[in-house]
């Protein structure tokens, strides 16, 4: 996703806002207290904290976030819970709606119809008569008997009924073919086929279904080159030609190269460079984008180097930003000194998960010719990729007459727009300072548009009540999330040496949902410990899969460490969560009890001193241990 809907949901919906019409809540210093809705109690002890935007009941010990309530007291899982929040919030969600039986059934039907035709052509190409003319384009491209298998290449032959034909023996109804994009319908009534006299490309979805073709024509028949028509499973921009064959190359280069045509993917497959996919046109798309970021964030345009090549690409370069994964960073902003202690507000910054650069490709050349001519400098040509931004503001500034004002102030406005995206201070100023010498201004004016508007509060109020939240110890918060982070990310990485550890973290001690979701599914003893984490972010829901990715990253540049050490790195830190949650319990009851004293009620001064006595018990837990040579002043006992 392009941003982190879940932050945003968390942003805007108040947990106090959101428990309230569940349970009948009472203030008591700076929480709120009420009847546990998770199990029958007459005394209250479920306490909401709107500092750390949590829950917690001292009864059943269940506790979390906005999504775990929800999940618990609506009984739905992290999706629904999601969905309808975020419809709550206004929060757009990047999602597949949920499909109707007879829907997916008749899907099912289209994507047979679509294999069926590609098992047609195929044959035609391989083994018929009529298929000469495509084997002879092959051979005169090079392109292997291996790759011709692969791709599931095909040919259709140059009849205006040959597929119509295939359909009627075997009883297909041609109407359903003409909704699959096979057939197209006679003025006069009937119907005839769509691809005629053209080499015929397999189209696959992401889990190697057929969805639709791509048709190069032979000779000089137009349009060159014709694609399946828009349908219920075919959308060319949310489509990247050759994926499900670049899956296991993508990951094991952690690099995606991108070009533009069918025969440029092969022509890379084919001389072992199974990380390249195609875009099927001169354009990338936010969709095509989203299908290969899962795969490694490293991600590299080959893109043709004619001048609409070139223009496409600066189009895909200006929406990429907005189309990539990006992780909040917090950052401390000066606003002034009080005596000699400076002062600063937090403030949260975008910051890219991604690496993209742009290879130029020598003038009137396209991968598969650099690669056919000399396949063992592909890897150079690949290497020589610049970075986006530096792309970009070429593109954009190269021919720019520095004399016209207006064709420097649309300059600017077009590059600021992409580095308002990007959000990292430092490369806004780097790319900032690089225009404005392009552009000969000062280079205040441009960081001045770049950074207008970037940042943001670290929690605006976006609920109907105009008050503030309250104050909170931001740190103390931040260092529990962190810690719990690290504890899943680890768990993760290293499930297959963590079967020890994994059962020893509390569920009760995860605040954030998503946590919860990878948890559970790290437990899960039908998973075999072998599988690697990326198979298992797999399988899960989005939403929760990309987080799981961006705490894989966080991973990324800790150095090697033994079975050992990674144990109790994790028990490490499941302690000091406990200690952050019996510190947050801590300050709220001895709020309580201040409040109960004040107002005299006798009664509840006791039943939260008594609460306050039994943490006190567990307090000595995460006290340090005795030293033998100091006295410890915690205990009556001297040395």
């Amino acid at each position: 996703m392009a941003r982190d809907a879940v932050a945003d949901v968390r942003e805007r919906i108040d947990i106090v806002d959101l428990v309230q019409p569940y349970v009948q809540l009472r203030k008591t210093g700076r929480s709120y207290k009420g009847l546990c809705p998770f199990h029958q109690e007459r005394t209250p002890s479920f306490i909401v904290f709107p500092e750390s935007q949590n829950f917690h009941c001292f009864g059943c010990g269940k506790g979390g976030d906005i999504f775990s309530f929800y999940m618990g007291v609506e009984n739905v899982d992290f999706r629904e819970a999601l969905t309808e929040l975020a419809r709550r919030a206004g929060v757009e969600l990047d999602t597949v709606p949920t499909v109707a039986p007879e829907v997916d059934a008749h899907r099912q039907k289209l994507l047979d119809l679509n294999e069926l035709a590609a098992g047609y052509f195929a044959n035609i190409l391989t083994n018929s008569p009529i298929g000469t003319a495509g084997r002879s384009v092959v051979e005169q491209r090079g392109v292997s008997a291996e790759m011709v298998r692969s791709f599931g290449l095909g040919f259709a032959p140059d009849a205006w009924d040959g597929l119509l034909r295939f359909f009627t023996e075997r009883g297909v109804d041609p109407a359903l073919a003409q909704e699959a994009g096979l057939l197209q319908t006679r003025d006069s009534g009937g119907y005839y086929d769509r691809f005629r006299n053209r080499l015929m490309f397999p189209i696959r979805n992401r889990d190697g279904r057929t969805v639709g073709f791509g048709a190069r024509a032979l000779g000089d028949a137009q349009p060159k080159y014709l694609n399946s028509p828009q349908s219920s499973i075919f959308d060319k921009s949310s489509l990247v030609y050759g994926l499900d064959l670049a899956k296991d190359g993508i990951r094991q280069a952690d690099k995606v190269v991108i070009v533009e045509g069918y025969m440029d993917v092969i022509a890379a497959h084919q001389y072992g460079y199974t990380n390249v996919v195609a875009c099927m046109g001169t354009a990338v798309t936010e969709a095509q984008i989203a299908l290969v970021k899962r795969l490694s964030r490293h991600i590299v345009l080959a893109l043709d180097s004619d001048s609409a090549g070139q223009l496409a690409t600066l189009r895909s370069l200006e929406m990429l930003p907005r189309a990539l994964d990006s992780e909040q960073i917090p950052v401390a902003v000066p606003i002034g000194e009080r005596g000699y202690v400076p002062r600063a507000v937090i403030q949260w910054e975008k910051r890219l998960n991604a690496e993209i650069s742009i290879v130029r490709l020598p003038e009137g050349k396209d991968p598969d010719d650099l690669i056919r001519r000399a396949p063992e400098r592909w890897p150079e040509v690949v290497s020589t990729a610049q970075p986006f931004l530096d792309f970009l503001i070429e593109g954009v500034a190269g021919s720019i007459d520095t004399g016209d004002a207006r064709q420097k102030a649309e300059a600017v406005r077009r590059v600021a727009a992409v580095l308002h995206d990007v959000g990292d201070r430092v490369i806004q100023a780097h790319y900032a300072g690089v225009l404005a010498k392009r552009l000969d201004l000062p280079e205040s004016t441009v960081f001045n548009e770049v950074r207008r508007g970037t940042t943001r509060p670290s929690r605006p109020e976006q609920s109907a009540s105009p008050s503030a939240r309250p104050s909170l110890d931001a740190s103390m918060i931040q260092r529990r999330a962190s810690q719990e982070d690290h504890v899943i990310a680890l768990l993760l990485k290293h499930r297959d040496i963590c079967g020890n550890v994994m059962d020893q973290v509390p569920a009760d001690l995860i605040m954030d949902s998503r946590n919860r979701v990878l948890l559970e599914v790290i437990r899960d003893r039908s998973i075999p410990l072998t599988m690697d984490p990326e198979s298992i972010l797999a399988g899960i829901d989005d939403l929760v899969a990309d987080h799981g990715d961006r705490l894989l990253d966080s991973l990324r540049a800790t150095p090697s460490q033994y079975a050992i050490q990674i144990e109790r790195d994790i028990l490490r830190a499941v302690d000091r969560m406990r200690e952050a949650r019996h510190r947050e319990q801590l300050l709220a009851l001895q709020a309580e009890l201040r409040d109960a004293e004040a107002s005299g009620d006798k009664d509840e001064s006791a039943r939260v001193a008594a609460q306050l006595a039994a943490l006190a018990v567990e307090h000595k837990q995460f006290a340090p241990p005795t030293s033998p040579y100091f006295r410890d002043t915690r205990s009556d006992v001297t040395p």
